[in-house]
């Protein structure tokens, strides 16, 4: 049998041959597939383990001792009992019991500023001051008033300001000639700024201030107790009255009629019981009162001191200057201004 070329190459002919390739294919595969097959093995006996020795417990007798009593505690999770291979109950540890662990809230504050501390100056300060009205011993219902000429420091930061008002009371130390003003004083600042107007109490006394600026010297009497002044008479008159009254009061004694007497402790004089004796005697006790009036009025009033202003003098403050007591002055009041239309 002879094949066609011609059928080969017809379309029928290509079909036929992918036809044949297949099923050559197809039986390749197969075979392989049962040349790849193993036979199975051979069913084999059960083997027999040989048996294991188990542990023993021995027991041993003798006197227990006690553990010390432990706090109680949390009951402990039974474990779990896995067979292992020879099928004994094996008993797995059962891990550690932690604490729980408690949230923490933590909260932030907010910065606090630092206190900031009020100026402070120790006992005994020395305030220079001088006066802005004129004293007279004579009128002490007048104040002390004067004002701070330098500004008071302490440990870098000033105290009082210069320029602020000091207020006082004076008295007359008729032993020494001066004006002595102690006790109470009161401080008044007046600044531009937000401390104007505060006020401050105080303790301490005047002492008076001799110092030349142009020499840079300072006198005697600088740092004494009392402010110094011009000592001014008020009557020159009355110191020739109190010697007149006092010549007439002895004059009149004088030229009284007298007698002579005897008696137990011999011979004495004594005056006449007479009325020109009477009328001495009236006379001059007069005069010595006249006298001793015009000696107290002399005493009292027959000179007074005068300070005239611009007279410098130290306030001595006895006690601690701080300046957290001191009396605020209070924010002016906002007034309202209306607008007419």
């Amino acid at each position: 049998m002879k094949l066609d070329g011609k059928f080969l190459s017809s379309p029928a002919g290509h079909l036929v041959l992918i036809c044949v390739v297949l099923v050559i294919g197809v039986l390749v595969v197969r075979w392989q597939r049962q040349k790849s097959q193993t036979p199975p093995l051979p069913e084999s006996s059960p083997v027999t383990m040989p048996a294991v020795p188990l542990p023993k417990t021995l027991t041993r007798e003798g006197v227990r001792v006690k553990a010390p009593a432990s706090p109680p505690s949390a009951p402990k999770a039974a474990p779990e009992s896995t067979p292992d291979r020879d099928g004994l109950p094996e008993t797995s540890a059962a891990p550690p019991a932690t604490p729980a662990v408690l949230p923490l809230t933590l909260f932030a504050a907010k910065p606090q500023p630092a206190a900031s501390s009020a100026p402070f100056a120790p006992y005994g300060r020395m305030i220079p001051c001088q006066t802005v009205v004129t004293l007279e011993s004579n009128r002490l219902e007048t104040p002390v008033i004067g004002l701070v000429t330098e500004d008071v420091w302490h440990d870098g930061k000033r105290i009082i300001p210069a320029g602020a008002e000091v207020h006082g009371r004076a008295s007359l130390d008729r032993a020494r000639e001066r004006l002595a003003a102690e006790g109470a004083w009161h401080i008044v600042w007046r600044t531009p700024d937000a401390e104007n107007g505060n006020e401050l109490a105080v303790q301490g006394l005047a002492l008076d201030r001799d110092h030349n600026p142009v020499a840079g010297q300072w006198g005697a009497p600088d740092g004494s107790a009392g402010l110094r002044g011009q000592v001014l008479r008020s009557d020159n008159f009355r110191e020739i009255k109190f010697f007149a009254a006092s010549f007439l009061s002895a004059a009149t004694t004088a030229l009284q009629d007298t007698r002579s007497s005897t008696g137990a402790l011999g011979e004495t004089i004594v005056p006449a019981a007479t009325a020109r004796n009477a009328t001495l005697a009236g006379t001059a006790e007069v005069l010595r009162e006249y006298a001793r009036l015009i000696r107290e009025s002399i005493e009292r009033d027959g000179f007074y001191l005068r300070v005239p202003s611009g007279k410098p003098f130290y306030l001595y403050v006895t006690q601690s200057l701080d300046r957290s007591a001191d009396h605020k002055n209070p924010p002016p009041a906002s007034t309202a201004t209306s607008h007419q239309p």
